[in-house]
């Protein structure tokens, strides 16, 4: 591959030495896939719940923590590995084989007759994400020139949201289709699956074809073993508090993701029924309100990516969690999120959910050094994994005994408690350019 010195440039952003175009475009539409395809899991989800198993609606936000506590396990085992693994042989291959992985899980996951099978299901699938969204983050940390890594952050959260929302526009009709067609609901179902499963093998072909082979490793640290990689990231961010408070934000933006993704669809999709719908129109209904959320994501994301190459990165997670602890409580207190009074909450939760997630990442991907930088991201995800860990052991408890917008409370009052520390940090620490 041919170096280049300068850099080229795709549309504002300029990217890094060794990577053209050609890796940008598929790294894009990795980002697209990944978040579409982990989204339409987790939407799909209360349609195994309800169809295969047929769990009462006031025992699914128990089952719903058990599947997130076990999938977040997974991932809390295995993302940081996979970063660390990646600084050893490479981005590419593991992103391929995350996808492969996520092909067959999605084909086993629907086949569960009983809450064991799904839970070994949800927790295969979980290798896979663990793989794919590691390469995502880190992928991102690499290809952008510092002056143009807010905004390179901004379109792959583009690309996000509109993976999310064109998988669940999309899948979301298919199980109606399916029965139209005179199959049964637990087949359309299971159609759905195998569908998703296929898109994610046509994916894996246009990753191992599109994405870079360089490792932005210099060599030096081939030989050393992966356990050393991981000290180094943690050593990173004891010894630079912006790391530090980067990975405490990631412990509730990864967070903050899981209760959309997972407890939203479930609230919606019972909303749904509780109003007299089938299973397959709560379905569609449940996916109209999530889009909303996702579309304003996307508005949203050119003007936080231009905030984000404008201000000192730690003052834009301070931002992040103020509009966060907003969009999370208003959306907390609502009675319903399938009616139009609720879609200004919405629209507040698209805001805050993006801007927390983004924030955390440009921080890291500033401050991460180059040559450790899959450890540091590994740790950083291992941090938002935990965080998904333990919001999921809460929030399907307060799901069932509270009421089902009590997991965006607590995620909302967690939010407002990592914007004292991260608020704390940075007038400790002072000013520091997002361009360095």
């Amino acid at each position: 591959m041919k170096i280049m010195t300068d850099g080229v440039r795709i549309g504002p952003i300029t990217l890094n030495n060794g990577i053209t175009k050609r890796n940008a475009l598929t790294f894009f539409y990795a980002s697209f896939f990944t978040v579409g395809i982990i989204s339409f899991m987790s939407f799909m989800q209360p349609y195994v719940l309800t169809e295969n198993l047929n769990i009462p609606a006031d025992e699914q936000g128990a089952s719903t923590s058990i599947l997130a506590f076990t999938y977040e396990l997974v991932m809390l085992l295995l993302i940081a590995p996979f970063g660390a693994l990646a600084d050893k042989i490479g981005r590419r291959p593991i992103y391929c084989l995350g996808f492969l992985w996520v092909g067959v899980s999605l084909v086993i996951f629907p086949l569960a007759e009983t809450m064991t099978q799904l839970v070994m299901g949800r927790m295969f699938f979980a290798v896979g994400a663990a793989a794919v969204t590691s390469m995502m983050a880190t992928v991102l940390a690499d290809y952008p020139q510092e002056r143009s890594r807010g905004f390179m952050v901004a379109m792959s959260g583009i690309a996000n949201g509109l993976g999310a929302v064109t998988l669940v526009i999309g899948m979301s009709q298919l199980p109606a289709l399916f029965k139209s067609m005179g199959y049964s609901t637990l087949m359309s179902g299971r159609f759905t699956y195998a569908i998703a499963a296929c898109l994610c093998v046509v994916t894996t072909i246009i990753v191992f074809r599109g994405l870079s082979t360089l490792k932005p490793s210099d060599g030096k640290k081939d030989k050393e073993d992966i356990r050393q990689l991981l000290k180094e990231g943690l050593q990173e961010a004891r010894k630079n508090p912006r790391i530090a408070v980067a990975c405490i934000e990631a412990f509730i933006a990864r967070g903050d993701l899981m209760v959309v993704s997972v407890f939203f669809s479930l609230w919606a999709n019972q909303a749904g029924l509780a109003q007299g719908m089938d299973l397959e129109t709560a379905i569609k209904t449940a996916g109209s309100f999530l889009i909303i959320i996702q579309l304003t994501s996307l508005v949203w994301a050119p003007i936080w990516g231009i905030i984000l190459d404008r201000v000192d990165r730690l003052t834009a997670v301070v931002i992040a969690m103020f509009l966060a602890t907003i969009g999370y409580l208003w959306v907390g207190f609502s009675p319903s999120p399938i009616v139009a009074a609720f879609i200004p909450a919405a629209i507040m939760l698209g805001i805050g959910e993006f801007s927390a997630i983004l924030a955390g990442i440009t921080l890291v991907g500033q401050e991460a050094p180059k040559e450790i930088r899959g450890s540091v991201v590994g740790l950083f995800n291992f941090c938002g994994s935990f965080g998904i860990l333990c919001i999921s052991l809460v929030g399907g408890y307060v799901y069932d005994a509270w009421r089902p917008g009590a997991p965006f409370i607590v995620v909302g009052m967690i939010n407002a408690i990592i914007l004292v520390i991260a608020l704390t940090v940075r007038l400790k620490v002072g000013y520091r350019p997002p361009v360095k």
